[in-house]
């Protein structure tokens, strides 16, 4: 019975994650290598290969509009993290069943390279804290007033 319940609530999570009220119509990065229709939200444009405590997962991802992200971060304080780098795949630090704190929204926090610094993919945002910190930081994370309404869809092959 506890396992029909938890489904069910699981199910109605991701039903309320794919929600488009107030969001932008407006394509979202992806770094999918798959993709048919970069011009529409709907199907695969929407949808990016995302870390999580370094395992590949597939996150639907749909953009507020600005007005709406402005909002959320003046008045929510349990916003997720997605940390993007151009050229690399996004990390994010929460997913659903991932433990407590999880909400469907999330923050883009830009990861940038100091100087003497090589790029590189970080998997988990337990790589990316600490490199942002100390007297000669890796690098430099930007928060940008983006704000995204995701849910996972599935967890792609192990890495």
């Amino acid at each position: 019975m506890k396992k029909v319940i938890l489904l069910a609530l699981a199910g109605m999570m991701m039903l309320t994650a794919c929600k488009k009220t107030e969001m932008a119509p407006t394509p979202v990065k992806s770094n999918l290598s798959n993709q048919s229709n970069l011009s529409s939200m709907n199907g695969r444009a929407g949808v990016e290969d995302i870390y999580y405590d370094g395992q590949l997962f597939l996150m639907g991802i749909n953009q507020f509009t600005s007005q709406s992200a402005s909002s959320l971060l003046a008045h929510n304080k349990s916003i997720n993290i997605l940390y993007e780098s151009d050229g690399f795949i996004t990390v994010t630090n929460a997913i659903q069943g991932g433990g407590p704190g999880y909400n469907a929204l999330w923050q883009e926090v830009d990861i940038v390279f100091n100087t003497g610094f090589t790029p590189h993919q970080f998997l988990s945002d337990n790589d990316i804290l600490p490199a942002s910190m100390g007297t000669n930081p890796e690098i430099t994370l930007v928060p940008t007033n983006e704000i995204y309404r995701c849910n996972i869809i599935e967890h792609t092959k192990p890495q």
